[in-house]
């Protein structure tokens, strides 16, 4: 059985409940059992079906929501349409590069001539489809980022974060990607690289409700308590109303604790209705109840 087919049958792949194969149970029909003989079962070196369906069904749905953003009337190949999206925010940039490497894996994997294989703990990909060489070696950890990713990248585009705040996260995990992926080559030979903002935790972030932000001159400066100014082991987003306008700022965008003025609006938050009002999902993250005078802590 060829790889694409391998991939195709194994549940992990993303088959609905109502599938319904056939139910396989052993039955006892006779008093002495016959004991049959069995292959080897495969060395752990064979490449993990589950994570890459998971990205392949990534894949799909990423390029299907992709062609329906920015449709064409054109008869474009999937190459000519990748080249085809828009690259002027950040966060498109960014997603191009995550729509070329989830097209040369769904490429790869649902081709006749793919292969895939493990090699030295390495997710080895490639093939001749057409009259392109395509070569797609990454780790699999790389192949959880991209999925995570593309999860991302659909949650962000309805979030209340600042489109900066998308940004930032988004190239740090694309960045993060980078050093996971040992050998790329679709029909733009690499993937483009981009010069990191800073230094950014996407792993782990604190959520503060209630930040002291006062107005001095043309910077807006944050009261940050000495045991949680190192920025590297507290994370911080500071929810801040500055105008009657809610800001989600991260720690990183601050400097010795201020930011400029005419910085503010890259961070305000993208509320639905009162620009002071979070979505109600976020009461979850603040939730407090008020003390009660006098009442024991039980």
């Amino acid at each position: 059985m060829g790889f694409t087919a391998k991939l195709f049958a194994n549940p992990d792949f993303g088959w609905s409940n109502k599938v319904r194969p056939p139910e396989h149970r052993q039955i006892e029909l006779y008093t002495k059992p016959r004991i049959l003989t069995f292959d080897e079962p495969p060395l752990p070196e064979e490449a993990p079906l589950e994570r890459i369906a998971a990205v392949a069904r990534a894949a799909v749905v990423f390029e299907a929501t992709l062609a329906g953003l920015y449709p064409t009337d054109l008869p474009l190949t999937s190459w000519a349409r990748a080249k085809d999206l828009p690259k002027t925010t950040m966060v498109e940039k960014v997603a191009l590069q995550l729509h070329r490497v989830t097209r040369i894996l769904r490429l790869i994997a649902f081709h006749p001539h793919g292969q895939v294989e493990m090699r030295n703990g390495v997710i080895c990909m490639g093939g001749v489809i057409g009259k392109e060489v395509y070569y797609f070696d990454i780790t699999s950890a790389g192949l959880d980022l991209i999925e995570t990713m593309v999860a991302y990248w659909f949650s962000a585009r309805d979030s209340v974060y600042p489109q900066a705040y998308v940004a930032w996260v988004f190239s740090e995990m694309f960045f993060d990607l980078g050093g996971e992926i040992r050998r790329y080559s679709d029909e733009g030979r690499t993937l483009y690289q981009f010069q990191r903002k800073g230094p950014f935790n996407r792993h782990f972030r604190f959520d503060c409700d209630n930040p002291k932000a006062t107005f001095a001159g043309d910077f807006v400066e944050i009261d940050i308590p000495a045991p949680y100014r190192d920025s590297a082991r507290y994370a911080i987003d500071f929810y801040a109303v500055l105008h009657d306008v809610l800001h989600i700022i991260p720690v990183e965008a601050l400097k010795d604790g201020k930011i400029a003025r005419e910085k503010l609006p890259e961070w305000e938050a993208r509320t639905k209705k009162d620009p002071m009002s979070l979505p109600a999902a976020f009461q979850q993250k603040f939730g407090r109840l008020k003390p009660n005078i006098n009442q024991p802590m039980t």
